[in-house]
C-alpha cells in the first residue's frame, strides 16, 4: 500500500490561532463545510460497503443490523450539522463569542492530535503472531473508527489524525512513519455503543483482522486515556481565504 492509496480529509493541524471579530465569518464557513464533508464521507463509504459481495450475501438478521447502524451514523450527523449552524448563528449575532473561541480552540486542539484526551471509548487489541495484518487492514479500521464518529484515536503510541497513513515494508507496518508491532493496541475515544456496533458489523475491520489470522480482543472502557500526542508543524503552502462581509 502507498500513502496516496490512504483515507485523505483536510487536516485539522491548518487551524490558526484566534483571530479578531472579523474573521469570525470564515470560522463558521469552516465549521459548517467540516460537517458537510463529514456527512458525504460517511454516506459514500457505507454505500461502498454495501455494494460489496460480503454484504450481499448476509444474513436478514445483520442486513437489519447494518441498516440500523447507517441509519444511527446519519441521524448523528444531522444532529451536529444543526447544532454547527445553531454555533455559525451565534457567532454571526455577537453572543457568547468568548465561550465560543474556547471551545473551538480545544476543538481544533483534540482533532490535530496536540492535547492528550480521555473520555468513554475503546481499547481493541490485535494479536498478531503471524505477521499477517497488512497496512491495508489498518486502514480499514482507521475508516470505521471516524466513521462511527470517533473524536481522538491512537495506535501504539502514535495519534491518528486526519492526515494519517499506513504503509507496508520489509520491517512492518509503518504509521505516519513509526515502526508498529504487534500486538497493536488501538484506542478511541466516542459514543461507545456507535463504536463497538460499527466495529462488528460482520465483514467490518475486526472481521478482517480475524480472516487473516489475528486474535481480536475489544474492551469497553468509561475512561480511555490517548496519551500519545503530535507535534504541530506551520503550513508549508495553504493559508487560510479572508472573507469579507
Amino acid at each position: 500500500m502507498t500513502e496516496d492509496q490512504q483515507p485523505t480529509t483536510n487536516s485539522a493541524r491548518d487551524t490558526p490561532s484566534a483571530p479578531g471579530k472579523k474573521r469570525f465569518p470564515w470560522r463558521s464557513q469552516l465549521l459548517v463545510g467540516f460537517l458537510t464533508a463529514m456527512l458525504g464521507f460517511g454516506i459514500v463509504v457505507q454505500v461502498r460497503q454495501i455494494q460489496t459481495d460480503d454484504l450481499a450475501n448476509m444474513r436478514q438478521d445483520d442486513l437489519v443490523k447494518l441498516l440500523d447502524e447507517v441509519t444511527r451514523r446519519n441521524e448523528d450527523l444531522t444532529e451536529e450539522r444543526s447544532q454547527l449552524r445553531s454555533d455559525r448563528s451565534q457567532l454571526q449575532s455577537g453572543s457568547d463569542q468568548s465561550e465560543y473561541l474556547k471551545n473551538y480552540s480545544n476543538l481544533q486542539a483534540i482533532l490535530s492530535g496536540s492535547v492528550e484526551v480521555h473520555g468513554p471509548g475503546v481499547h481493541v487489541t490485535i494479536d498478531d503472531p503471524g505477521h499477517n495484518v497488512a497496512a491495508h487492514d489498518m486502514v480499514h479500521m482507521l475508516e470505521e473508527l471516524r466513521n462511527a464518529g470517533a473524536e481522538a484515536i491512537s495506535v501504539d503510541d502514535v495519534r491518528l489524525v486526519a492526515g494519517s497513513y499506513f504503509i507496508d515494508t520489509a520491517g512492518g507496518i509503518l504509521a505516519d512513519g513509526e515502526l508498529l508491532s504487534p500486538p497493536y493496541r488501538w484506542r478511541a475515544i466516542g459514543n461507545v455503543s456507535t463504536i463497538t456496533g460499527a466495529l462488528e458489523i460482520p465483514g467490518g475491520a475486526l472481521a478482517g483482522f480475524r480472516n487473516v489470522g489475528a486474535s481480536v480482543s475489544m474492551v469497553e472502557e468509561e475512561d480511555t486515556e490517548i496519551t500519545a500526542i503530535r507535534t504541530l508543524s506551520p503550513m508549508e503552502f495553504a493559508t487560510p481565504t479572508t472573507e469579507t462581509k
